[in-house]
């Protein structure tokens, strides 16, 4: 079995969302805020070559939504996930699987690609794997959790691969 480290960018988020009800003067002294409050993250995804399986875990935040959801976020860095990838002599079509560890757009946002006017999985051989609990949590969040899970990053996965998603019952 060989691991790969799989580096798909910085970006920055609230830091009172990312750290809830942990006091600001605790977190703060590892993670410093900028002016805004927010604190830059790095999106690494995790590559498993084993037994003639490539696996992904996780994708990152993707290049699909606009501009303006983009400005929230202040996406930065030269890392993504085809670079990555390539670094290590692999491109989105050798990964045999696909597993999401949740569903939040930071982690699977790079599930899903632009194809004409709609939406498709991006990495076209790949069984995707997500918790069926999650699944079910995520396309039907609460609405304070709602911004976390995007439709667009997930009910394509269901659309087209119905028969290729799997998860546990």
């Amino acid at each position: 079995m060989k691991l790969y480290s799989i580096d798909t960018g910085f970006f920055k988020l609230d830091g009172g969302a990312m750290f809830g009800v942990v006091p600001k003067t605790l977190w703060s002294k590892h993670h410093p805020p900028d002016e805004k409050n927010l604190c830059t993250w790095a999106m690494r995804c995790l590559l498993v070559e084993t037994d003639g399986h490539l696996i992904l875990i996780d994708n990152g935040i993707g290049d699909k939504q606009d501009a303006k959801f983009f400005s929230h976020y202040d996406l930065h860095g030269d890392d993504t996930l085809d670079k990555s990838l390539a670094k290590h002599g692999f491109s989105r079509d050798d990964i045999t699987d696909m597993f999401l560890t949740h569903l939040h757009f930071d982690h699977c946002g790079g599930s899903i690609v632009r194809r004409g006017e709609g939406f498709a999985p991006a990495f076209k051989n790949a069984t995707y794997w997500s918790n069926q609990h999650h699944w079910e949590w995520a396309t039907k969040p609460n609405p304070r959790e709602k911004a976390s899970f995007l439709q667009e990053n997930i009910l394509p996965i269901q659309e087209e691969r119905s028969a290729q998603v799997r998860g546990s019952p």
